[in-house]
């Protein structure tokens, strides 16, 4: 193909795509964007995935961007559009999703005047500088495929953040001469790890006696999760996983030690006995170290792909900035004569895995038995997506997984109502794989509109409605910190069996572990859409 081709801003927007390999958009039409609309439905074999919220489109390109490991991409009209799809974006730059929007903003000649257009935004492009890892308004038709790649840059060669891309409406129309990137410059080199910290680093694992890994969802995202297995067998180490890495290692591996946000004294036994802590692919966020409050050990060693998260939390003795598989791999080489022992270990990690199940069922309560039933009726390379509900949160631990890319819980940002759009994604980017979502009554309500794109594009994503009319975490708060003064956390619910129905999508209702169970399998096996009503257990407040 030749590089230097005539197009419109809105054939040279989709043709960079292309070029990317980019098959699917999802979005809301308008009238700004028609330009690339008409471009969409004139090429072959791209896909529009029609969003009935753009908070919707912006966590189904999440979901997608999530298992397929590519950027999911958004098309959003000027102004609310934008603004609509912030939440997403915010989220996108939480997690490290490679989440690209592109919108249109007002023409050039009235941009920015306060003239009360149709859609104007006092500053659209600080909106998504605020949120987005990279953002950028282009001027001319020219700067179109230069730009898309910088973004396809930013998201790919390293820890992606988000894009954002802004062309003004008459760019869309107007064309110009453009140049295309060519093969060679749709490649992007990741970092790869310094040899002489490489020796230094594995020189400290020799010397520990009693290692511990915290492992975070860069494992995943860099395809590294057989190599976090295998050294961490070398090193006998414990791989201690979070909410947002539930998935890295099977949960039933001997050396895995699953815990979520609220998790903390349960672990201090086993951090204040190690004596060196191997990070990988985690910033160790606030809500990753309880705040702070994690005994880690002063020897650290430092894996991550972001220079500047490394050091940022806990001092590192040594730091790694490079691709995980990259580094992990580095490592193994250097430690393949290596093979301490640890007989205490066993029954060290057993101690230390009971009592954070027995603090998970001492705080979600009987109704974590449900997990036991989603557990049973989802295959093991199903996907999962927690949604902000009790017993989403309650998953991270209590949830048995067994391989990577099949649990989704976006818990930094922490977004109710994400669940929904988040499965949708992910079933387009997986649609030969079972799709689950948990969420609750208070959540589900704010994308329930979503229901109309599963039916409209026929995706058999299960949803798991688990049911107490109430917002469980807050009236939680309030009974505990306020003095049982409940305001605003009680709902009035509508009939969802019926709401399913009238979606066009089954609807059903299921008590109970083994009734859940069997109404999964049905609603895997029918291949349509379905939404499962749970009834929770009452809670006396």
């Amino acid at each position: 193909m030749n590089n230097r081709q005539h197009l419109t801003g809105a054939q040279a927007i989709i043709a960079t795509l292309q070029a990317y390999q980019v098959d699917t958009i999802f979005g809301i039409p308008g009238i700004h964007t028609l330009p690339l609309y008409d471009e969409i439905q004139r090429t072959p074999n791209m896909r529009h995935i029609l969003a009935r919220h753009e908070q919707g489109a912006g966590f189904m390109a999440e979901g997608y961007a999530r298992v397929t490991g590519r950027p999911g991409v958004v098309s959003t009209i000027t102004g609310p559009g934008l603004t609509n799809v912030a939440t997403p974006v915010a989220s996108a730059f939480a997690d490290s999703i490679p989440l690209f929007v592109i919108s249109s903003s007002g023409p050039r000649a009235t941009a920015s005047r306060g003239r009360g257009e149709l859609h104007e935004v006092k500053n659209q492009l600080g909106v998504m500088e605020s949120l987005a890892g990279w953002a950028r308004a282009v001027e001319s038709v020219e700067e179109i495929p230069a730009a898309v790649q910088d973004a396809m840059r930013g998201m790919l060669a390293g820890r992606s953040r988000g894009a954002y891309l802004q062309v003004p409406l008459d760019l869309l129309r107007a064309s110009a001469t453009v140049t295309l990137p060519s093969p060679e410059e749709l490649i992007f080199e990741r970092p790869r790890p310094s040899s002489e910290i490489l020796t230094e680093s594995a020189r400290l694992l020799r010397e520990a006696s009693k290692p511990v890994i915290l492992a975070g969802a860069g494992v995943t995202m860099s395809g590294a999760n057989q190599e976090l297995i295998a050294l961490a067998e070398r090193l006998q180490a414990p791989v201690i996983v979070g909410s947002k890495s539930h998935d890295i290692i099977p949960s039933d591996h001997p050396l895995a030690i699953p815990t979520t946000t609220y998790t903390n004294t349960e672990l201090h036994p086993l951090l204040q006995s190690s004596d060196l802590v191997l990070v990988v692919g985690s910033k160790l966020g606030a809500e990753r170290v309880a705040y702070g409050q994690y005994p880690l050990p002063t020897r650290l060693i430092h894996i991550d792909i972001d220079a500047s998260v490394i050091g940022h939390i806990y001092p590192a003795t040594q730091g790694i900035v490079a691709d995980a598989r990259e580094a992990l791999r580095a490592l193994l080489a250097q430690l393949e004569d290596f093979a301490p022992t640890r007989p205490e270990l066993e029954t060290e990690l057993a101690q230390v895995r009971s009592a954070i199940r027995q603090e998970t069922r001492e705080r979600f309560g009987e109704g974590v038995a449900l997990l036991d039933g989603v557990r049973a009726g989802v295959p093991s390379d199903g996907i999962i997506v927690a949604d902000m509900t009790m017993l989403g949160y309650a998953s991270t631990v209590y949830l048995p997984i067994q391989e990577p890319g099949t649990f989704i819980h976006p818990c930094e940002l922490c977004t109710i109502g994400c669940g929904l759009p988040l499965a949708l994604g992910a079933q387009i980017a997986a649609p030969d794989r079972a799709v689950v979502t948990l969420v609750g009554d208070g959540g589900f309500l704010l994308n329930s509109s979503e229901l109309a794109t599963a039916a409209q594009e026929q995706l058999p994503v299960v949803i798991m409605l688990f049911n107490d009319s109430t917002f469980t975490a807050v009236k939680t708060e309030q009974h505990a910190i306020y003095g049982s003064r409940y305001i605003a956390t009680d709902v009035t619910e509508p009939d969802y069996v019926a709401l399913a129905r009238a979606f066009h999508i089954q609807g059903m209702r299921a008590e109970g572990p083994d009734a859940l169970r069997d109404a999964i399998q049905e609603a895997l096996a029918s291949r349509r859409p379905t939404l499962i009503e749970v009834p929770l257990p009452p809670k006396e407040w």
